[in-house]
């Protein structure tokens, strides 16, 4: 009990935008509150003036970090007691995992490979708990707020899941109902039951899981289901579409439950004390920045990402006169920081910018892929571009 205290203490801190010493035992104490109303009351006491109090969101922003880090770690303690040290898995940008069932059950989801496994640790009742878990990965719904990836609290379910479209039972079809869910897992555990062993505080475990494989172009239809926002934002901002899908392929693979342990969330994989930071500032001309939880919902999250890229474009690495020029410097910020981005070009903003525009565009991006200082960032702008062709005709 006193462990389940400090992991929801830690997620408590992680999805409110004002924290202090103080918010560790407001969040204590009504950690098992059954009722969100209790929570979102206490914690939105601690709202704070940034402005006169510029100090307090520099440590805001590191309470922030600090509680993303232990909520990190606490899961990985709890996954390693159930399947050893070399087994234990947590989320990432572009995979989701989640655990139930006391941890013994557990659901991966590669969206880079398109791959769903589905496995369990229980010895007791291992086809039963195996077979609740398919159950629940197939139903388990777009929205975030339904999914708590840092404990192995039950999803709730109801809403539309996040693979309906992606996943397709023994017959070719669609899985929306739990009659249709129940009888794919049921036919799963008669025709691919897998089973390993792993070790365990020495001792050896049997692990028994499913693998569903995602329909061919499953990324195409994932950039379908979140495109109205995609162009929402697009046109707000004077963005091509593609350019914004491109970047959530390569930042999540369309993963609607991104967290990384680089402190970066959601689809576009925004950071709170940077990215987030900056464009909380420009949209509501105050200080502060989004909570990890509103990054986690796909609207703000996209919408923030485009607004950064606007700020990236107009701002931080601008003016470039060519647009696609603009495009391949905003590419290159996004992942290295607009900072690094002129350094390549020269160490006066002036003459970088000037650099810039005399360059065609084919110059632009051979000087960044080439010449950037970091290595990730190279790759990143290479990456990018050629997601864009993936989009070029939805």
């Amino acid at each position: 009990m006193r462990r389940f205290s400090s992991l929801a203490a830690a997620a408590a801190l992680f999805l409110v935008p004002a924290c202090s010493t103080r918010t560790l035992n407001d969040a204590v104490s009504i950690a098992a509150s059954p009722t969100p109303t209790t929570l979102t009351r206490v914690l939105g006491r601690r709202a704070v003036d940034y402005a006169a109090n510029p100090a307090s969101l520099e440590r805001d922003l590191k309470s922030v970090s600090d509680a993303l880090d232990k909520l990190f770690h606490v899961l990985r303690g709890k996954a390693e007691d159930k399947w050893g040290k070399d087994g234990a898995q947590v989320p990432s940008a572009k995979r989701y995992v989640k655990y139930l069932d006391n941890y013994k059950s557990r659901t991966l989801v590669d969206f880079e490979d398109g791959s769903v496994t589905v496995e369990t640790v229980d010895q007791d009742k291992p086809r039963q708990s195996l077979r609740e878990a398919v159950v629940v990965t197939l139903l388990t719904p777009r929205d975030p707020r339904s999914v708590d990836l840092f404990s192995d609290h039950p999803v709730k379910l109801g809403e539309e899941p996040y693979l309906l479209g992606l996943v397709k039972d023994q017959d070719d079809r669609d899985i929306r109902w739990e009659w249709r869910a129940g009888r794919f897992a049921d036919w799963l555990m008669d025709h691919s039951l897998s089973e390993r062993t792993i070790t365990r505080n020495g001792k050896p475990v049997t692990v028994r899981s499913v693998r569903i494989a995602m329909v061919p172009g499953h990324l195409e239809r994932s950039a379908e289901k979140i495109l109205p926002l995609v162009e929402r934002q697009a046109d707000a901002y004077g963005l091509d579409k593609t350019l914004i899908l491109s970047i959530i392929r390569v930042e999540s693979d369309f993963n609607p439950f991104a967290v990384s342990e680089a402190g970066a969330f959601g689809l576009m994989q925004v950071v709170p004390g940077t990215a987030g930071r900056d464009v909380y500032q420009f949209l509501h001309n105050r200080p502060g920045f989004p909570t990890g939880a509103e990054l986690q919902d796909p609207a703000t999250n996209i919408r923030y990402g485009a607004a950064y890229l606007h700020l990236l474009v107009s701002k931080y690495v601008g003016p470039v006169a060519d647009p696609i020029s603009a495009e391949y410097c905003a590419i290159a910020a996004y992942n290295g920081g607009p900072g690094s981005v002129l350094r390549t070009f020269s160490s006066d903003r002036d003459e970088a910018l000037s650099r810039i525009n005399a360059m065609p565009p084919d110059h632009v991006y051979d000087t960044l892929t080439e010449d950037h200082p970091a290595a990730e960032t190279r790759r990143y702008l290479q990456k990018v571009v050629m997601a864009r062709r993936e989009f070029r005709g939805i």
